[in-house]
């Protein structure tokens, strides 16, 4: 269990529904004859800070553990095992066959997808979509006068980033993009559409879903399918335990199935791409600065963290940022579970009234459509969040859709038909014509919300004589116009949020190669690490204004990244 300040009265949302995340244990000392002297008591001082310091060294030991293995009962040899079967381990595998290369895939679930599955499209420069005269001009950009190509993107990101990332390992990245999307298509892999999200770029590339569900979904059934289709090896239901590290070098690996039988692969390189950490509650709070008691991951429930651990068990060093997480803002309690494409999602995040414990707002509320990582880390620095709008909101999302974009799914014009239903559904929703009462049953100060709400209501009735894009008659947080709407009359909605994220991105370090670096920053020879497991791309959050879908790209790249290097260091 964690016990610092802030990883404690936790709530962490899943897929399965809301869980104990990991309450503190509060060590207190217990009353003692008064000591005759301030030597003796000095002396029971220092024992108290030992002992704490010990149980804290004790909890930040726990969350790196990695699984105690018996002997194998199977071995298999390749050229390289690949941990993980979602967009990275994927992409790492066709590749691999590619180049001539035999890959072995080990994957936790029952197929290919991972958390790959939750993305709807990635970043792509200099594509045949962006480039010439549908190449992008951003105003955002680092050369606003300039196209928003490789280079331009690059120094943008950078910039943003706070130079964190390593430059070569961006020229790699954004350099191979232009080939990485026509490769997926010659993988079977088609584009729907290039779009931007808020105010962002023009260079979101989205995928065709088909007759699916999601976009996402359908690229890791038809990736997953050309994988098998090109005699691709995989051992599903199997759990990557421990690296094998023989001489300073990778060696294999070792596996354990469902029914604890351990598995050796015999493999001179190991790419690590397990998806990140967003599953493992503890491990989150331990390494992030999450304050929200509730925090909800999006996704598959299959990211904890294994590959990171067990590349920190073999020697590996962490990147700068281990705690960066891609959230992405208020997630209404109960009413969203691993898939996020939905109505009641949209009404969420929609620019209404957001407030925190105290019953004030944090945030300029439209923040969230034109850079949904910064709304998550304004929510993510409150201990409590909720969002409050009016029936009448609602009535209108009804009939005229949502007030922002919501990336592919969410349409201005296109009506919210289901939000009602679910959210009247969900246990973080309250409805009422009091709201104080409301206030009441969400524990917040009704005294204090409603002098919030009076103050907004001010604000509000300005904004009405304003043009939609005019920011004045916010003071404090500069809203636009156009999404400021009243909360003057009930019914209300008080909906107690949790800060959404898609995944982490915080991890392993690597080089410009994908190669995994130790403490001393030297290469360990055969390990590669990609995707969510590895670290250094981002400073404190996701880059979507600048780069949407870059986590997705950077994915899919960083196994194609490693497999070109494997080639070279097998002499293949």
């Amino acid at each position: 269990m964690i016990e610092e300040s802030n990883l404690s009265r936790r709530s962490f949302l899943t897929g399965a529904g809301l869980v104990a995340a990991g309450i503190a244990g509060a060590g207190l000392a217990g009353c003692a004859p008064q000591a005759q002297s301030e030597e003796p008591a000095a002396a029971a001082s220092d024992l108290a800070a030992t002992g704490e310091d010990e149980a804290a060294a004790s909890t930040a030991d726990d969350i790196w553990k990695i699984a105690e293995l018996g002997e194998p009962t199977e071995t298999i040899q390749a050229d390289v095992c690949i941990v993980g079967a979602g967009g990275t381990g994927t992409a790492a595998a066709i590749q691999a066959i590619d180049l001539g290369l035999k890959p072995v895939v080990i994957e936790r679930m029952e197929g290919y997808g991972g958390s790959f599955i939750g993305t709807e499209g990635m970043t792509g420069l200099e594509t045949k979509y962006t480039s010439g005269e549908n190449c992008p001009m951003f105003a955002g950009a680092y050369n606003p006068d300039q196209p928003y190509g490789v280079k331009n993107a690059m120094n943008t990101c950078l910039n943003f980033h706070h130079w964190i990332p390593q430059h070569k390992l961006y020229e790699n990245f954004f350099g191979q993009m232009n080939e990485t999307i026509d490769w997926l298509e010659g993988h079977g892999q088609v584009f729907a559409d290039v779009i931007a999200i808020g105010a962002g770029p023009k260079i979101w590339h989205v995928y065709d879903k088909g007759e699916d569900a999601s976009p996402g979904g359908h690229f890791m059934m038809t990736f997953g399918a050309e994988a098998e289709k090109l005699g691709v090896e995989a051992r599903f239901k199997t759990f990557g335990r421990q690296l094998v590290i023989e001489d300073g070098k990778v060696a294999g690996l070792l596996a354990e199935d469902e029914k604890g039988n351990v598995l050796k692969v015999e493999a001179p390189v190991v790419m690590i791409a397990t998806g990140g950490y967003a599953n493992n509650a503890d491990f989150l709070y331990g390494v992030s600065e999450t304050k929200n008691v509730n925090i909800q991951a999006l996704g598959m429930d299959c990211r904890d963290g294994d590959g990171i651990k067990m590349a920190k068990a073999a020697g590996a060093a962490m990147a700068e940022g281990l705690g960066t997480v891609m959230w992405c803002g208020p997630v209404t309690l109960g009413a969203i579970t691993a898939t996020w494409t939905t109505d009641a999602y949209c009404a969420g995040v929609q620019p209404t009234l957001w407030i925190n414990q105290n019953g004030e707002r944090f945030c300029k509320e439209d923040l969230w459509i034109d850079d949904f990582a910064g709304a998550g880390i304004a929510v993510r620095n409150q201990e409590r969040t909720f969002v409050l709008f009016t029936e009448a909101d609602m009535k209108r999302w009804e009939t005229d859709g949502p007030d922002g974009q919501v990336f592919s799914f969410g349409t201005p014009g296109t009506p919210l038909a289901e939000a009602r239903e679910v959210l009247q559904a969900a246990e973080g929703c309250h409805v009422g014509d009091d709201l104080a009462a409301l206030c009441q049953e969400v524990g917040l100060d009704a005294a204090a919300v409603q002098a919030t709400v009076d103050a907004y209501n001010a604000a509000c009735a300005a904004a009405a004589k304003l043009d939609g894009e005019d920011t004045s008659a916010d003071e404090e947080f500069g809203k636009r116009a156009q999404y400021m709407h009243a909360v003057d009359a009930g019914p209300y909605w008080l909906c107690e949020v949790g800060d959404g994220y898609y995944t982490t991105c915080g991890g392993i370090k690597v080089n410009e190669k994908t190669q995994v670096l130790d403490e001393e920053g030297q290469v360990i020879p055969g390990l590669y690490a990609g995707g969510s497991d590895a670290g250094g791309l981002y400073g404190d959050s996701y880059d979507v204004k600048f780069a949407p879908g870059s986590q997705a790209a950077w994915a899919v790249n960083s196994g194609r990244l490693a497999m070109k290097d494997a080639k070279e260091y097998l002499g293949k």
